[in-house]
């Protein structure tokens, strides 16, 4: 249906796909979600991230679920102003004794601005509550050094908000004097699932012709604590309304029978076709084609829903042979060890021990993984941390290697540690390499490599692109000091000159470096490599199908994330 239009504001995926699927006209928006900073101990600069429509005087309903108080990662390049008429470079300075950086506050003030106009006309505002709080917003810019300091608070865009203060609780009785029948027994049948965070003072206003106060009769207390106070009401009038509930567990069936059964009763103009009559809907009064046309839409659904099932067979049966890609980087003791056993099975490695099994009663058990190879044995020391490795756990697998030579009486031992280090932190906020430069020194020295579970997760991947073969991973775990997995016939490029088009241009000048149309190339990113195809070479303004030296035009098929990045290119 095209009536009403509604726009949602952080309700929950359950919540939007249920609307859509009823068939409710519905604009996602986003006032932005609560940030995790926990891992800084410096300032941050942040941004809102907010997706607030400029046309929000179009909109006959906006929802906005302030008890979805969902926790996202920090990621660097949400928060970064990339388009900039105005050369000042305001971001919200975090510091560093914040855990979360909650955006809300501060885009809530675009919404107070811009529902003015939706106040003029036919219009309901309905918004789910979390507990009240003033949190303070620092605002710097960084091109004028200048700061303002100020408190918002979620609530600050609902007007007429009436004195207020913070009280949790989960007992409510239903207010039946101002509503219907129908929306007392709405109410009712979701008493259970209610959290109430604040108690609201009911408003009053002064008669002028006695000068006495009396409660404002545009404000309707819907539920109330069982101390009579009120969690909750709707404020307007016949033409708009504002419609505060509590937190309820599930809000997304609760909104929809609102808005299918109770909201049209309140304000039909903003639901013209849920008040025509409704007799008409049964089947005795089916239009010309409606029945068999109902049935083959039932048909099709029926039809996605068994697709649907399928795929999220598909998905399931996926999640569980990767698994092991997940629990290398979360892992440790024996889950970690079992999930590298899978790797090291998977890139192709014949003959690989848990050592566990092999351990006899009474022995203590030293290396986790032996590997026996054409080249030799490889020993496999695995560590689960949560910080970085200590000297003494980087170097106890050269003493494993030469015991193990002895015992053979032969040199054709290898050993190599593998860490998972700081394993509570994503695997982009890791430190990498996590490793000291005299434990690196050391383990040339001492002959033995150094790999991480990042390292390998990202191989992966660069084995599925075709980036490296399997057999050329395998070839680098008899490496010395930090295994590098770039192939060895990569060579740099020169550095990228300038950019443009986004990055999908890039200029640059080679010297004695051959480079062809349909050539690939490649470049690091977090601690892995991803290839890009040239699709065309200029020198002096003209095409070429290969090129050595001068400076030149590339144009990739991918853009490039700035001018700053290195290029390698295979021989």
């Amino acid at each position: 249906m095209d009536k009403p239009k509604i726009l949602t504001l952080n309700v929950t995926e359950k919540t939007r796909e249920l609307l859509i699927s009823n068939n409710f006209n519905i604009t996602e928006g986003s006032l932005g979600k609560t940030v995790d900073i926990s891992y800084f101990s410096e300032h941050i600069f942040c941004l809102p991230g907010h997706n607030i429509p400029n046309n929000l005087h179009e909109f006959d309903i906006i929802i906005v679920d302030l008890s979805n108080e969902e926790i996202k990662s920090f990621i660097k390049e949400e928060h970064v102003i990339e388009v900039n008429k105005t050369g000042a470079e305001v971001y919200l300075l975090c510091e560093p004794s914040m855990t979360l950086f909650d955006p809300r506050g501060v885009s809530v003030q675009k919404l107070l601005k811009g529902l003015e106009e939706c106040y003029k006309k036919e219009f309901m505002l309905i918004v789910f509550q979390n507990e009240r709080e003033y949190l303070p917003y620092n605002f710097f810019d960084k091109k004028s050094r200048k700061a303002r300091n100020t408190l918002y608070s979620c609530f600050d865009f609902i007007p007429n908000l009436p004195g207020m203060y913070k009280k949790t609780g989960f007992e409510t009785i239903v207010v039946e004097d101002y509503i219907n029948n129908d929306f007392q027994k709405f109410l009712s049948k979701y008493s259970s699932e209610y959290i109430y965070h604040n108690i609201f003072e009911v408003p009053e206003i002064r008669v002028e012709e006695s000068g006495k106060y009396i409660p404002n009769p545009h404000f309707y207390p819907l539920l109330t604590s069982n101390n009579n106070e009120v969690i909750s009401y709707i404020y307007g009038d016949e033409k708009s309304q504002i419609c505060l509930f509590p937190e309820v567990k599930d809000n997304s069936t609760f909104l929809l029978e609102f808005l299918q059964e109770i909201a049209p009763s309140i304000n039909p103009n903003v639901f013209p076709f849920s008040t025509q009559i409704k007799w008409t809907a049964d089947p005795h009064y089916a239009l010309p084609n409606h029945m068999k046309l109902e049935e083959e839409k039932q048909e099709l659904r029926k039809e996605y829903e068994e697709k649907i099932a399928l795929k999220d067979d598909e998905i399931k049966n996926n999640e569980e042979k990767y698994k092991f890609l997940h629990n290398i980087l979360t892992e440790t003791g024996d889950s970690l060890v079992s999930a590298l056993i899978q790797y090291l099975n998977w890139l192709g490695f014949e003959n690989v021990v848990d050592m566990d099994e092999k351990v006899i009663e009474g022995n203590v058990k030293e290396e986790d993984i032996q590997i026996e190879t054409s080249r030799g044995l490889l020993v496999i020391e695995v560590k689960g941390i949560g910080g970085t490795s200590k000297d003494s756990e980087c170097s106890q697998i050269a003493k494993i290697k030469y015991r193990r030579s002895r015992e053979r009486g032969e040199f054709d031992v290898f050993g190599l540690y593998i860490v998972n280090h700081q394993r509570h932190l994503p695997a982009l906020k890791r430190q990498n390499p996590p490793f000291t430069a005299e434990q690196l020194s050391d383990a040339i020295d001492d002959e033995r490599g150094l790999l991480t579970t990042w390292q390998l997760f990202n191989s992966f991947y660069e084995v599925e692109s075709g980036i490296i073969t399997k057999e050329q991973l395998r070839e680098r775990f008899y490496d010395f000091g930090l295994i590098d997995f770039k192939s060895k016939d990569f060579i740099k490029l020169p550095g990228i000159s300038e950019v443009f088009k986004n990055g999908s241009i890039i200029i640059l000048t080679l010297e004695n470096t051959k480079i062809k149309r349909g050539d690939h190339i490649f470049f690091d990113i977090n601690g892995g490599f991803e290839q890009l195809q040239i699709l065309e070479i200029k020198f002096d303004d003209q095409p070429v199908e290969e090129i050595e030296n001068g400076e030149v035009g590339i144009k990739l098929n991918k853009p490039l994330n700035g001018k700053s990045t290195q290029l390698y290119i295979r021989l």
